[in-house]
């Protein structure tokens, strides 16, 4: 047991945004590796929570097959465009948010072409929502929920579930404008409810069908020892290993290892109510220290590049091994790094010209890089880590 690992074998980036990770664990006694295949393979289809459209707001149609002027598409086919469209949050917020959308023909609109709240990303922008003519013109509202696994279009009989779903729309457009934007919010209001003095602006709210899962495929493979290596006849088969091979495939939510972290951490926080309380694997951290590290990294008077002791096995281990961000994980791919032996000979300066590389994201990278025997010269000048 004190020989366990988990290696990634293989990362990649998919077509239309799908990430995959290929990870290794073991060597494991006989029947641990698919003991913790099927919990985790579980909990990776239903306990990860992501984000999704759940209601849009049009201006005009009545149903889901009305034309929509100066459009290709009908309702419905936006509906099933929008349904397919992927966000990311880099909050931990998990309330609901609103976005909005206009576009002007001729043209296409895409992913690209949504006006999101902060904090909130699509990753996958060039997915198609509609072909516009000329002089056609599209504008609507949308609802962003987050949740687990999927939620059920409301039939016609649920219309006060639809009616809800107006009032979340009308109640987030207030709060989303400030200034002169929030007045012409506040009047669009009044008008889509009808209680203004213009013309009553008749609207509709349809339902999606949101699928909230980031995880969208999971496959593990359970290699034993004893089909790989030529025993002795007095090796006892309960003494026998194996390896689990697990493949993970996430539609751009997150990353794989993020995936994995996310449906161990639920499955230890279940697991962790049958242990005595003195036994937590929980513990608080240190952020007071942490933010005083962050500020010391920051102040170094002489860069140095980042080192490792020979041997180091993990030389070769897949950058997808590293707990880091979808977009910190496409800018590393973009910049030839696949391997953690891709880090060792750059400085801080190269380390800060990566997209997204925040002082906070680079003090959790180099964290990660020296659990794994990769970091600068201890001869930092300047440099305090009480």
């Amino acid at each position: 047991m004190k020989d366990l690992i988990v290696s990634c074998l293989e990362s990649r980036v998919e077509d239309d945004g799908v990430m995959y990770g290929r990870f290794l664990f073991g060597p494991a006694p006989r029947g641990l590796a698919v003991t913790i295949a099927n919990a985790l393979r579980r909990s990776l289809l239903s306990e990860i929570s992501g984000f999704a459209i759940t209601h849009v707001e049009f201006n005009g149609p009545k149903h889901e097959y009305s034309t929509l002027p100066g459009t290709q598409e009908t309702v419905l086919d936006v509906l099933l465009n929008l349904k397919k469209l992927v966000f990311t949050s880099t909050s931990q917020t998990r309330r609901k948010m609103i976005g909005y959308c206009s576009g002007q023909g001729p043209g296409v609109l895409t992913g690209r072409d949504l006006k999101l709240p902060p904090g909130v990303q699509c990753t996958n922008p060039d997915h198609v929502i509609a072909h516009l003519a000329v002089g056609g013109h599209l504008d609507f509202s949308f609802l962003i929920s987050s949740g687990k696994n999927y939620v059920m279009t409301p039939g016609p009989d649920f219309r006060p579930q639809l009616n809800s779903g107006r009032r979340q729309l009308l109640k987030l457009m207030e709060f989303a404008a400030k200034g002169k934007v929030r007045a012409k919010a506040l009047e669009q209001k009044k008008l889509i409810a009808g209680k203004g003095d213009g013309k009553r602006l008749a609207t509709s709210v349809f339902a999606i069908d949101a699928v909230f899962m980031p995880v969208l495929r999971v496959n593990f493979l359970i290699a034993s020892d004893e089909d790989t290596l030529a025993f002795p006849m007095r090796k006892n088969s309960l003494e026998v290993s194996e390896r689990l091979i697990l493949e993970i495939w996430t539609n751009g939510n997150l990353t794989p290892r993020e995936a994995m972290h996310q449906a161990s951490t639920q499955l230890l926080r279940v697991l962790s109510l049958f242990q005595k309380p003195s036994q937590s694997v929980f513990r608080p951290r240190l952020s007071k220290k942490r933010v005083k590290i962050t500020a010391n990294i920051l102040n170094l008077k002489h860069h140095h590049a980042l080192q490792t002791v020979v041997p180091n096995h993990f030389l070769q281990m897949d950058v997808g091994i590293l707990p880091i961000s979808p977009s910190l994980f496409i800018e590393l791919k973009k910049n030839k790094i696949d391997r953690l032996a891709d880090f060792i000979s750059l400085t801080y300066e190269d380390l800060r010209k990566i997209s997204g590389m925040t002082p906070n994201v680079l003090f959790e990278t180099l964290c990660s890089l020296r659990s794994y025997g990769i970091r600068f010269l201890p001869t930092w000048d300047g440099f305090d880590a009480g």
